[in-house]
């Protein structure tokens, strides 16, 4: 903690410290490539208090770090240092190879300007809301015309914010333009909408930036379309990342050659040579500005050729980090980056709420965990491990914890918490099994194979389910439908209700086995019976289709109502266009439309389309709302339903959304449909395109390409 003499020097005095510190930090490299950070956590709002966003500025903060930037961390930014932030940036950014601004809290919008507000914003009016904000177009008008490097402004900032009710003020963020220079503006949601705080320490977006950043090799650009699957999978769609802005040059958060002397360690995945743990947990950890990281990893492998390496920086990091990483709370205050997050409140940590999203989703009831379980003699306590609480997976029958879904392990974490668990206990299946989970999540293949193959080989179910999702998808290695099927199997014979429905999968396609519908149906019936929700929509198909059934429309309407009844929002999404046709069903538009619609709330893709379609022309009693289609069109597109895109197209050519054609607009979403490979989009993109002199489809070509480089899939 900081102490009183400290608070008392003020906040020009710490300007002062950190210039002197920067000149320290780089007299040394001159000539190595300048990293800086600044990174920002506002949580203490007394009139709308945020849970996450100092961990998450704690973890951003820590991973930066590790990627070798200078970083500044600052907690519960108050408006009368907003001026001091300007200078820090001028003096701490500008003339960086690679800089990043990371802003954590809550933000609005007034008359197009983004604003990110300091703990202390007077919000007894728009007026005072406004003079107090700290606006994003000043900083980004401190760094744009650099000529140095490129500058990224990352905003996870769109919080649902009550201040946004005055007139005049709007919730989430506007799509800012980044001006001259290399800048780019990545936001945690798409312009206007509003990111999620998170149920657990971190936000859905901070934990993927976070896991995205220690992936090996990505620039830019791959990190940031990393991101944006990640946080769409984790939020079940209902929060879809964006960038803006573009740059010329190609940067890498974490080169290949930083860790090719650690991946050399990694086995071929179909050899069977040990891995070792301390291996595993040095690669992540070896750049750590934690020394704790180092103190327990001497203590727990004493015998690594790491360990008095780890012993040396366990001794020597706290003072070096004094001079890397600096926090600020209330006014420009100073302490290590490796102090701990200053709480509040501790009945905060009594309890917390796993993130779950998608087919495992069940109520916050289920997902309630204490932070401290009962003694009891053979009870939760001596089974469950800090690798659970990090690393469980909702769809594992065999977990010990609700779990945590995929987009949401926060991976820096969950790799140490069950490399150490591990290492205690090395023959436990369910840690082999979260760490090979952890590994693949951080992109890790081979490591991820290797713990699966041993924790498979104990008759882990989960273990071997994962196997044949990378086998079949050709994760870390060539599709392999043989090899997935034959992994499927062994863990449908264990009762793996995920597994079955994936073998019923193979046999309805023919993949890895004859393709025999009539036996892929007996799998999807042994599954259904369980009430595996994702096995119950896909008998419904079935039954919809006629596929290894005979077609029977009323059977595959049960069946949707009984998988929606779980939650499952495909079938939701089915459900509301029976209603709606009549088909299986009584004809009923309104209750079509409220199922599309509970659908779309929940992060479904389809749903917002069928939706967009109904409002675009009205029926029975429901009036045509164009902007009601055109808002649900884009937002299924943003989704990833790319045939979206072609009814942006048609809708923009005709003038179906404001009465008047956008002819340009039109031929951008003609193009991005195209190459997204919607059939018989091209044959509209050279309709819509002979409108068009060679210039205009040139430009909205051009735009296509940087979209879908920036966020695409």
């Amino acid at each position: 903690m900081v102490s009183k003499s400290a608070q008392g020097r003020g906040p020009r005095f710490f300007i002062c410290l950190f210039l002197l510190i920067a000149c320290q930090v780089f007299a040394g490299s001159a000539h190595a490539e300048k990293r800086a950070a600044i990174v920002i956590g506002n949580s203490d709002y007394p009139f709308a208090p945020l849970s996450n966003p100092q961990n998450d500025a704690k973890l951003i903060a820590n991973t930066l770090t590790e990627l070798n930037f200078d970083v500044l961390l600052f907690y519960d930014l108050k408006k009368e240092a907003v001026g001091d932030l300007k200078e820090t940036v001028r003096t701490h950014l500008v003339g960086a190879d690679f800089a990043v601004f990371y802003y954590a809290g809550h933000a609005l919008q007034a008359s197009g300007r983004n604003l990110l507000l300091p703990v202390d914003v007077d919000t007894s009016s728009a007026q005072r809301v406004v003079a107090d904000a700290l606006v994003l177009n000043d900083l980004i008008d401190i760094v744009k015309n650099d000529p140095v490097g490129l500058k990224l402004f990352i905003l996870d900032a769109c919080r649902n914010n009550p201040a946004a009710n005055f007139q005049g003020l709007r919730q989430g963020l506007a799509d800012t333009e980044a001006g001259s220079g290399q800048v780019l503006v990545a936001y945690a949601t798409s312009a206007g909408e509003v990111a999620y705080d998170g149920t657990g320490l971190n936000s859905p977006y901070s934990s993927a930036l976070a896991n995205a950043l220690q992936r090996p090799n990505l620039d830019v650009y791959d990190t940031f379309r990393t991101v944006r699957g990640d946080v769409r999978q984790a939020t079940g769609n209902a929060q879809i990342p964006w960038i803006t802005g573009s740059i010329e040059t190609r940067f890498v958060f974490r080169p290949q050659a930083a860790i090719l002397s650690a991946e050399a360690v990694v086995p071929p995945a179909e050899t069977s040579s040990p891995v070792a743990i301390d291996e595993v947990l040095w690669t992540f950890i070896k750049d750590s500005p934690d020394p704790a990281d180092f103190e327990r990893f001497a203590k727990i492998f004493p015998q690594s050729a790491h360990a008095a390496e780890a012993e040396e920086k366990s001794r020597v990091q706290v003072a070096a980090l004094s001079k890397r990483g600096l926090y600020v709370r209330e006014s420009l205050v100073a302490s290590s980056i490796a102090s701990q997050v200053p709480s509040t409140d501790d009945a905060e940590a009594k309890e917390f709420v796993f993130q779950q999203s998608g087919e495992r989703a069940v109520s916050e009831t289920f997902r309630m965990w204490p932070s401290v379980l009962p003694e009891t003699a053979s009870g939760m306590r001596s089974l469950v491990t800090e690798c659970d609480l990090y690393g469980a997976d909702p769809n594992d029958p065999q977990r010990q914890v609700p779990g945590v879904s995929n987009g949401l392990v926060n991976v820096r974490d969950a790799l140490r918490a069950c490399a150490f668990a591990l290492a205690a206990d090395q023959n436990n299946p369910r840690l082999q099994y979260q760490l090979g989970r952890v590994l693949e999540i951080a992109g890790r293949y081979n490591w991820a194979e290797y713990f699966y193959k041993i924790a498979g080989g104990q008759q882990y179910s989960a273990a071997l389910v994962n196997l044949g999702y990378m086998a079949r998808m050709g994760i870390g290695r060539k599709v392999d439908y043989d090899q997935a099927l034959s992994y499927y199997m062994a863990a449908a014979k264990m009762g793996n209700l995920r597994a079955r429905t994936n073998v019923g999968t193979a046999y309805i396609l023919g993949q890895g086995v004859s393709k025999k519908p009539e036996e892929g149906i007996l799998w999807y019936r042994l599954a259904a019976s369980s009430g595996w929700a994702n096995a119950i929509t896909a008998l419904g198909d079935c039954y919809r289709l006629g596929t290894g059934v005979k077609q029977d429309p009323s059977q595959a309407v049960a069946l949707y109502m009984a998988a929606a009844d779980t939650g499952q929002i495909d079938a939701m999404a089915n459900l509301g266009q029976a209603y709606i046709s009549g088909e299986g069903t009584k004809k009923d538009l309104g209750r079509g439309l409220e199922t599309l619609l509970k659908a779309t709330d929940m992060g479904n893709k389809y749903a917002p389309y069928y939706a967009a379609r109904l409002y675009l022309k009205g029926a029975d009693k429901l009036p045509a709302d164009r902007n009601r289609a055109l808002s649900l069109f884009k937002l299924s597109a943003n989704r990833g339903l790319e045939l979206a895109n072609l009814d942006l197209a048609f809708g923009y050519d005709k003038g179906s959304f404001t009465g008047k054609a956008d002819v340009p607009l039109a031929y951008y979403y003609g193009v991005l449909a195209e190459k997204l490979g919607v059939n018989r989009a091209d044959q509209a993109r050279a309709a819509i395109g002979k409108k068009l002199d060679t210039a205009t489809r040139q430009k909205m070509e051009a735009q296509v390409d940087l979209f879908l480089e920036q966020n695409g899939k």
